[in-house]
């Protein structure tokens, strides 16, 4: 249903930056291009055409799919007041990666020939699947996970403060407001997203001086009954939990089950909005959870990325509810349409051209919606945000959020290294 060209079919967002310097569409709208860009694969002189490989079914789309809506909706905004440079639209061809690696590398295979880039490809066993074919073929694409990874990988345009950077600002925050001396413990997937998370705490622990107690994994929609056991009997008081929504309910419901209280200290895929309200589990989240994301709550309109957002939301996407994957979408669109106005500016839509301009934008920046990412002129130079939000869980806001700690920047979180 949510198959291939969607691309004016909802959008993108970006519908007006408040007059403080915000960078994005508002910003460039409307700029004449240097150059005019050579017809390329993907480009027809009128139209720019973009691929997104994501979960729009299976246990991974509570994800995915409104994390493609903030892609349309930032795309659908910028495309009414003309486009990229204010002149070229962008058409998006979504394809349904089931959040399977075989199925994401064949939608890959499927649409590489028809778009110039990747303007989302959501899962990070997924992305380091289909990294090799993008050197390969030196094509650009934007990761829909946090891995740190990607930081400095030349055909990626990560975005967002890593998961080492979420669990490291998280540990701190919990040590500082009564975890001192408490029994630490952890668990993960048992995939690369998990061993991101897991690298996290061991490179926070160097700096906290915190000893990790217990460490389990598992694998996805599996019986978790064994690894909660493990933690439990091990009397574990916090854990670092990095998990999908889906296994985030089945784990809290076997802690319940096991008269099993700690602190849980979630990186931000483990959420998903109406936790905070489930008539079993509420009160756990209530108590016993804390989600460390990035960026203002949702509608606060005196940030200005925040702002902007809101208004395309509210004009393109209406019926979307308040949602911390929407956000990331349109921030990620928000990134790769940066990097396509240097492109323009260059007269270059060419795979090469678009690699070229990766290197040429400098600091991609999104008005405080979230962190501003220092790119550099090369791949070894980019620098992610170290900031981090602290939310509480809490019936009758946005989210089922309450921020307790924004923009937290730890020294744990300035000391962490990325691999590559």
């Amino acid at each position: 249903m949510r198959g291939k060209k969607l691309g004016r079919l909802l959008g993108v967002v970006l519908a007006v930056a408040v007059a403080v310097g915000v960078t994005g569409e508002a910003a460039v709208a409307g700029a004449a291009p240097t150059k005019t860009p050579p017809d390329v694969p993907g480009f027809n002189g009128s139209t720019i055409k973009l691929g997104a490989i994501t979960p729009q079914s299976g246990l991974a789309s509570v994800v995915g799919k409104p994390l493609t809506e903030g892609n349309r909706v930032y795309w659908d905004a910028l495309n009414a007041k003309g486009g990229v440079a204010g002149k070229y639209k962008v058409d998006l061809t979504i394809e349904d990666s089931q959040y399977q690696v075989e199925t994401a590398l064949q939608n890959y295979d499927a649409i590489k020939g028809d778009v110039v880039a990747f303007n989302q490809i959501l899962g990070t066993q997924i992305v380091k699947s289909i990294l090799p074919r993008l050197k390969q073929e030196q094509f650009t694409g934007a990761p829909a996970t946090l891995d740190s990874l990607w930081v400095h990988q030349k055909n990626l345009i990560p975005i967002g403060a890593p998961y080492q950077i979420e669990v490291a600002n998280g540990m701190d925050y919990y040590l500082k407001n009564g975890g001192q001396g408490k029994k630490i413990c952890a668990m993960a997937q048992d995939d690369e997203y998990g061993a991101a998370g897991l690298d996290g705490l061991t490179q926070a622990s160097k700096t906290l001086k915190f000893k990790v107690a217990k460490t389990v994994r598992f694998a996805t929609t599996s019986d978790v009954s064994a690894q909660v056991g493990e933690l439990a009997d091990a009397k574990c008081d916090a854990v670092t939990l990095v998990s999908l929504p889906n296994d985030t309910a089945s784990i809290v419901t076997k802690m319940i089950g096991r008269n099993f209280t700690p602190q849980i200290i979630g990186t931000g895929p483990t959420w998903l909005t109406g936790f905070e309200n489930d008539a079993n589990n509420g009160a756990f989240y209530r108590d016993h959870f804390m989600l460390v994301t990035e960026g203002p709550a949702w509608g606060d309109t005196s940030v200005p990325g925040m702002a902007q957002m809101i208004q395309a939301q509210q004009q393109y996407a209406p019926d979307q509810k308040p949602d911390q994957y929407f956000a990331f979408g349109y921030a990620e669109s928000w990134a790769v349409d940066q990097v396509l106005e240097q492109a323009v500016k260059n007269g270059d839509l060419s795979k090469a051209g678009i690699q070229k301009a990766v290197n040429q934008v400098g600091t991609l920046k999104f008005g405080g919606l979230i962190g501003d990412y220092k790119y550099g002129s090369s791949a070894s130079q980019r620098n992610p945000s170290r900031a981090s939000t602290i939310n509480k869980i809490v019936v009758g806001q946005p989210i089922g959020l309450q921020i307790l700690a924004q923009n937290l920047t730890s020294q744990a979180a300035k000391n962490i290294k990325f691999k590559g």
